[in-house]
C-alpha cells in the first residue's frame, strides 16, 4: 500500500517530470532566438563607434536565455489548457494567449532591468527611465517572441496528436491511463486504506459521509458520493438515486411501485428504494441492453 501512494505521488508532483523538458527547451528557444539578433546588435555597436566586448555579450545572451526559460513551464501549461488547436472560440482563445504574453514580456523586461541595476551598476532599483527605454525598445520583440514560442508549442502539441498508425497505441494508452483502479483508496479514523471494487455492494449519502455496504460491514467516508463516483468503475455501478449507487451484479429482483419508482431486493435481502428519474437506466444496465 505504500509503495502505490509513494508511486501515485511521484507521478503526480514530480517536478522533473513536468518542468525538465520546458525549461530545457524554452532554453534552447531563447539561446537561438537572442543568437539571431546579435549580429544586428553588433552592427549597430560597431555604427555607433563601439565594440560589444565578448565575455560581458555571453553572460548577457545567457541570463536572458535562462530568464525567458523561466516563463516557458507556463507557456506549456497554457498550452495544454487553452488549445488554439480544435474545438470553438478559437479568437477568445487567442486572446486569451496574446494578453497572457502581452503581460509576460512586461514582468521580463522589468525583471530584466532589476537584474542588470543589481549585477552590473550595484543599485538597488534601476530608473524609470530605463525601465521606460527597454520597454520602447523591447516590448514589442519579446512579445513576438513569447507568440512565437506559443505557436511552435502548438504545432508540436498537434503534430503529437495519435492519428493513423498512432491511434491504436494512443488509445490504449489513453485507456490505460483513464481506466478505474480495481482499488480505490479511503481514509477512515485518520488511516489511509484500500477497498477493492469488487466487494462494494452499494453507497449512499449519510449526512457529511459517504456510507460504503461491503457485505455485512459499513463504513464512513468523508467523501460526497459525486466524487467518489469519479473513481468507481462505472461499467459495474449504476446510479439510482441522488443518494444512492448500486453495484449492477448485486441487484437480485426489481419490483415496480405505483408512482413509477422501483424497489430493489440485492442479493443479500436488502430493500432499496429506486427513483423513477434513475429507472430506464438501471433496466438498460441491469438486463444488458
Amino acid at each position: 500500500m505504500i509503495d502505490h501512494v509513494t508511486v501515485e505521488f511521484r507521478r503526480r508532483f514530480d517536478p522533473s517530470r513536468h518542468w525538465s523538458a520546458p525549461l530545457f527547451g524554452g532554453f534552447l528557444y531563447w539561446l537561438v532566438f537572442l543568437l539571431a539578433l546579435e549580429p544586428d546588435n553588433v552592427l549597430r555597436a560597431s555604427q555607433a563607434g563601439y565594440v560589444l566586448p565578448l565575455g560581458l555579450e555571453t553572460i548577457r545572451i545567457t541570463g536572458a536565455a535562462i530568464l525567458g526559460a523561466a516563463v516557458t513551464p507556463l507557456l506549456t501549461w497554457l498550452t495544454r489548457r487553452v488549445p488554439l488547436v480544435g474545438g470553438s472560440h478559437f479568437w477568445q482563445r487567442a486572446a486569451i494567449h496574446l494578453i497572457c504574453n502581452t503581460c509576460l514580456a512586461l514582468l521580463l523586461i522589468v525583471v530584466s532591468c532589476f537584474l542588470v541595476a543589481w549585477g552590473f551598476e550595484r543599485q538597488l532599483a534601476p530608473s524609470l527611465a530605463e525601465v521606460h527605454s527597454q520597454l520602447a525598445a523591447n516590448w514589442t520583440l519579446l512579445v513576438f517572441a513569447l507568440c512565437a514560442f506559443t505557436t511552435i508549442a502548438h504545432l508540436i502539441r498537434f503534430i503529437r496528436r495519435p492519428d493513423g498508425v498512432n491511434t491504436a497505441v494512443a488509445t490504449n494508452a489513453a485507456v490505460e491511463e483513464t481506466a478505474p483502479a480495481e482499488r480505490i483508496s479511503i481514509k477512515t479514523g485518520g488511516r489511509l486504506r484500500f477497498v477493492e471494487q469488487a466487494s462494494i455492494d452499494w453507497l449512499e449519502t449519510h449526512g457529511n459521509y459517504l456510507a460504503l455496504h461491503a457485505g455485512p460491514s459499513k463504513q464512513l467516508v468523508r467523501r460526497t458520493l459525486t466524487d467518489f463516483e469519479t473513481a468507481l468503475d462505472m461499467n459495474r455501478f449504476v446510479r439510482i438515486h441522488r443518494r444512492m449507487i448500486v453495484a449492477i451484479d448485486r441487484i437480485e429482483e426489481m419490483k415496480p411501485l405505483a408512482n413509477g419508482d422501483a424497489m430493489l431486493r440485492l442479493r443479500d435481502g436488502r430493500e432499496l428504494r429506486m427513483s423513477r428519474s434513475y429507472r430506464d437506466e438501471v433496466v438498460r444496465r441491469w438486463s444488458g441492453g
